[in-house]
C-alpha cells in the first residue's frame, strides 16, 4: 500500500467513532527499511497527538485504533525519526542506480513480520494520479499501471537538512558516481542542494565534480560555500580548471581564495592568471612530467613513478636542460622500448612542436588537431617550458558549450 492510500483519512476509535484525521506517519530511519513508529493525528482540529503503532488496529483505507484516546500516552519523537509526508514526500532524491534526480510522488509501505516498513518511493506518474484519486483514468489514457519504484536503499536525499531526512544509505554510494554523472546531478539542483551534495564529498571528489560543472554554476558554488572549503577544493583541482573559475570570480573573491590556498598551488595559479584568458598561457596546466637531460632511462622511469600522481598526463615526458630550456620530448613508449642504461638525450625527439604562452587558443587547438597530439608544450621566451595544453582542453575550445559534456575527459586525477 502507499502513503497516499491513508494519509488525511479519518482516524476511528475502537467503537468506530471519528476522532480525528491522519496528518502524517512517523518512521524510524534507524533501519535498512524504515519502520513505522507512530501516527500523527489531528484530533478534531484542536490538537495534534503522536500515537504509537502499538495502539493501531488497522491501517489502510480505514485507520482504526485499539484503545480510546484517553487511554493512550503520546509517542515521543526520537532522534532518527522522520515524518514521511513532511520530510520525504515531494522531496528530490538522487537515484543512485539511474544517476538522476527524482521527485518522490508517493511512498510504498508494506506490512512485514508484525511491523510496517517503508520499502521504496514511487517516482512515476502513477504516484501523482494516485494522490489525486485519478487512478481510474490510467487505462483510458493508455498509461502503464506498472510501478516506477526506487528501493529505499538506492536513494539518497538532496535536501540541506539531513537531520530531518536521514536515510539509511551511506554517502559512499553517491561518492561512487563518476564525476561527470555527479556534475549532471549538481547542475539540476538548486544552489543550496548542490552545495549540500558537494559538502558531503571529500575535497578530491568535490574538485573532480566541480571541474565537470558548467562555468556559471562553478562560480555560484564557490561563492556560496565557506571560503576555506572553497580554497581546499581549488587546491585539488587541475591548475588550468582552477585558474579558469578564479578568472570568472570577482577580483576580491579570487584574491581571498588564493590567500587561503596552499602556497605552492596558489603561486602556480597566480602565474597562470597573469596570462590573458584566450591565450595558450591562459588555458595551460602546470602539472606535467619533465626530467633532466642527463638521466638514464631507468632513472627517468623511477622519477616518473614519483611524479605520476601529480601530473595531468604522463604519456609525453619533456626533457629540460640545466638552464631550464626545453630541449627534447619523449613518449612513454620510447622509454619502455629503450635500453634502461642509455641516456635519454641520445634518443629524445629534438624537433618539438610547441606553442608560445601568448599564442591564441584557437591556433593552439588547430596545432593539436593537425599533428594528432595528446598534449602540446607551452613555452615562454622560445625555450622556457611553462606548461602543457592537453587535447581535452583543445576540445573545450572548439566545441560549443552544450557539447562539451558529451566528450569524455581524457585526463583527470
Amino acid at each position: 500500500m502507499y502513503l497516499s492510500d491513508f494519509i488525511k483519512r479519518p482516524v476511528l476509535s475502537p467503537s468506530g467513532e471519528k476522532i480525528g484525521k491522519l496528518n502524517d506517519v512517523v518512521v524510524s530511519s534507524d533501519h535498512s527499511y524504515p519502520i513505522l513508529k507512530a501516527l500523527e493525528v489531528n484530533v478534531s482540529g484542536k490538537q495534534v497527538r503522536n500515537i504509537s503503532w502499538r495502539y493501531l488496529e488497522k491501517l489502510g483505507k480505514e485507520v482504526k485504533l485499539k484503545y480510546p484516546l484517553e487511554e493512550i500516552n503520546d509517542y515521543k519523537i526520537q532522534k532518527h525519526d522522520i515524518l514521511l509526508l513532511r520530510d520525504v514526500m515531494d522531496r528530490q532524491v538522487v537515484d543512485i542506480e539511474g544517476k538522476k534526480i527524482r521527485r518522490v510522488n508517493d511512498i510504498k509501505i508494506s506490512p512485514t513480520n508484525g511491523h510496517y516498513h517503508v520499502i521504496g518511493v514511487d517516482i512515476g506518474v502513477n504516484g501523482i494520479l494516485r494522490r489525486l484519486s485519478l487512478n481510474r483514468i490510467v487505462k483510458p489514457l493508455g498509461i502503464t499501471s506498472s510501478e516506477d519504484l526506487i528501493s529505499w536503499k538506492d536513494i539518497d536525499p538532496v535536501e540541506s537538512d539531513y537531520s530531518k531526512v536521514k536515510l539509511k544509505v551511506p554517502k559512499q554510494k553517491i561518492k561512487k558516481l563518476h564525476p561527470a554523472d555527479m556534475a549532471e546531478i549538481v547542475d539540476q539542483l538548486s544552489l543550496n542542494e548542490s552545495l549540500n551534495i558537494l559538502n558531503s564529498l571529500d575535497d578530491e571528489s568535490a574538485a573532480d565534480t566541480l571541474e565537470e560543472v558548467s562555468p556559471e554554476r562553478q562560480v555560484s558554488l564557490l561563492e556560496g560555500m565557506d571560503s576555506q572549503r572553497a580554497a581546499e577544493i581549488l587546491d585539488e583541482m587541475s591548475p588550468d580548471d582552477a585558474a579558469d573559475v578564479l578568472a570568472d570570480l570577482s577580483e576580491e573573491k579570487a584574491e581571498e581564495l588564493l590567500d587561503l590556498m596552499e602556497p605552492e598551488e596558489s603561486n602556480d595559479l597566480r602565474k597562470l592568471l597573469k596570462y590573458p584568458e584566450n591565450t595558450a598561457g591562459g588555458i595551460m596546466t602546470t602539472e606535467f612530467a619533465y626530467v633532466d637531460q642527463d638521466l638514464t632511462v631507468n632513472e627517468v622511469l623511477e622519477s616518473l613513478r614519483n611524479m605520476a600522481k601529480d601530473v595531468e598526463t604522463i604519456y609525453y615526458v619533456y626533457v629540460i636542460s640545466k638552464k631550464g630550456d626545453l630541449v627534447g620530448v619523449l613518449s612513454l613508449r620510447d622509454l619502455l622500448v629503450s635500453d634502461p642504461d642509455i641516456n635519454v638525450s641520445e634518443f629524445m625527439h629534438t624537433h618539438i612542436i610547441k606553442a608560445d604562452v601568448m599564442e591564441d587558443q584557437h591556433e593552439v587547438a588547430q596545432t593539436i588537431a593537425k599533428y594528432n597530439l595528446i598534449a602540446l608544450p607551452v613555452v615562454e621566451d622560445e625555450t622556457k617550458l611553462r606548461g602543457i595544453i592537453t587535447v581535452d582542453d583543445a576540445i573545450d575550445i572548439v566545441l560549443p558549450t552544450a557539447w562539451k559534456k558529451r566528450v569524455p575527459r581524457m585526463f583527470g586525477r
